[in-house]
């Protein structure tokens, strides 16, 4: 099993980068997998981009103190068996992780983050432990032929 964690300052720049650093990690854990056999390894990498983007996202935007150095937004990943396991952890307040979907007729401007996550990885839950968020994510390696 691989596991690496990333820690943040919680800033919209800082998330960005962790998510272009999580991508990457993926991307060289797949070469070291062999799983060249996956069918599609440029969108299974974006999926694994856009929902980690919008976990570390929502952990910045629903901060107490954007920047705030002692409120530090964690990334971790592993990579264990034929999955990718991301777990994203903040010290925000607790939230609604109910399974409703956004509406999508009134086109509002957020709301959209879960919804996305759901739909981009295998598994999404989410967990309260020691005053921290956890929203851990699953993308199952599926590879071409199985």
């Amino acid at each position: 099993m691989h596991e690496l964690e990333l820690r943040f300052i919680p800033t919209l720049e800082n998330a960005q980068w962790a998510t272009i650093a999580v991508r990457q990690i993926a991307a060289a854990l797949l070469d070291t997998l062999e799983a060249a056999s996956i069918e599609d390894h440029d969108a299974f990498l974006s999926e694994i981009e856009l929902a980690t983007g919008e976990a570390c996202c929502n952990a910045v935007k629903h901060g107490p103190e954007k920047g705030k150095r002692e409120i530090q937004v964690s990334v971790m990943f592993k990579q264990k068996e034929s999955n990718f396991i991301i777990a994203v952890s903040d010290g925000n307040q607790t939230y609604d992780f109910s399974e409703r979907e956004p509406d999508f007729d009134s086109l509002p401007e957020s709301g959209y983050g879960l919804y996305i996550m759901r739909k981009m990885m295998n598994k999404v839950s989410y967990r309260r432990e020691k005053g921290r968020n956890i929203v851990t994510m699953e993308k199952e390696i599926s590879q071409g032929g199985e």
